[in-house]
């Protein structure tokens, strides 16, 4: 499509099995609908589009603080991340919250991760154009998991959702937009290696 959106294949039924496994709320309380063989996506603004694949790897609404605060201080959309990405970011969220005890670690995330162009800085996506990634020789030094490389045609399993308060950045047309913050190196040194000693240990325990 002209606009970078795919025509949605993602059937009513489709979405409701989500719910039935207990991975979206009821369409009473989220007002989601489907977007299925729709041109394009950008009649409601107000709206935004959920992924299907961004769903089954941890993405819950009402969205949480820390990733809503990472879009805003990235200047992108939702849709403008990956699945990866996601995946990503639920599992440090998981980890922070459940295993550390502590809130999301920003500085901690920063010295793990950075935000790239994707598929590449002359040519980004309109829709999942930021991929979240390890920085250089992290992942060792992280909790060890395995990225799902064959999601099928991901793009095309969409649909609308209301964009219910706390609100997440609003749809605009186009790619995101690479700037500074998608790199910034982590501050706060002494912290950030106090939690990356306490992961090691988590690690070395299993």
């Amino acid at each position: 499509m002209a606009d970078g959106w795919k025509k949605s294949k993602l059937s009513e039924a489709a979405i409701s099995s989500l719910v039935s496994r207990r991975l979206l709320q009821s369409r009473a309380l989220f007002q989601w609908q489907p977007a299925e063989s729709h041109g394009r996506l950008f009649e409601r603004t107000s709206e935004i589009v959920l992924l299907k694949a961004f769903v089954e790897r941890g993405l819950a609404l009402p969205t949480c603080d820390f990733l809503r605060g990472l879009l805003f201080l990235w200047g992108i959309q939702i849709h403008h991340l990956t699945p990866d990405s996601i995946l990503h970011i639920a599992i440090f969220v998981q980890l922070c919250e459940v295993f550390l005890g502590i809130y999301p670690h920003f500085d901690l995330f920063k010295s793990l991760f950075s935000l790239n162009p994707c598929p590449n800085l002359r040519s980004i996506a309109r829709v999942g154009g930021a991929d979240l990634q390890f920085c250089s020789g992290m992942a060792e030094k992280y909790i060890p998991y395995s990225l799902c490389r064959q999601i099928g045609d991901w793009k095309a399993e969409l649909f609308y959702i209301d964009n219910h308060a706390p609100a997440l950045p609003e749809r605009t047309p186009g790619p995101p937009k690479q700037h500074h913050e998608w790199c910034v190196p982590a501050g706060n040194a002494d912290h950030v290696g106090e939690h990356l000693e306490r992961i090691a240990k988590r690690r070395r325990e299993g």
